[in-house]
């Protein structure tokens, strides 16, 4: 392989990486919304914390995360923003094994996703092109 040719290919393989770093950025990501959204479609119940009592009863759990507990002899699973939306999400066991599973489908289509992007992208092209570009090959 010719000079011209090595740094072309190098020069490509650098563009590359930074679209595929600046892909990475991409659009703030609002994780309190995607929890909402995930925590109702797994059938947990929003309510508001629309008394003095209540807000500072769910401003007492840990925040913007699922704890477990125990309510009138009721395991009892929530999810609360008390500065933010000034709500909570409660919902059952079942509730919670849905949100699980909710999560680890997605996570699995998120890795279909990429591989798809990979094997689709015109700047992968063939895959011996950059196994030749990174290892040395000709």
């Amino acid at each position: 392989m010719g000079c011209d040719q090595r740094v072309r290919k190098a020069a490509m393989l650098a563009a590359a990486a930074v679209l595929i770093l600046a892909g990475c950025a991409g659009a703030p990501v609002n994780k309190t919304l995607q929890a909402e959204e995930l925590l109702g479609t797994a059938g947990f119940q929003l309510k508001m914390a629309d008394t003095p009592a209540k807000l500072e009863r769910i401003s007492r759990i840990p925040q913007k995360q699922v704890v477990r507990g125990m309510v009138k002899g009721r395991e009892l699973y929530v999810w609360a923003d008390a500065a933010g939306c000034r709500c909570y999400y409660a919902g059952t066991r079942k509730n919670y094994e849905q949100m699980v599973e909710i999560q680890q489908e997605n996570q699995a289509q998120h890795r279909i996703n990429l591989y798809d992007a990979q094997n689709n992208d015109p700047l992968w092209g063939n895959g011996a092109d950059w196994e030749d570009a990174l290892l040395g090959g000709s």
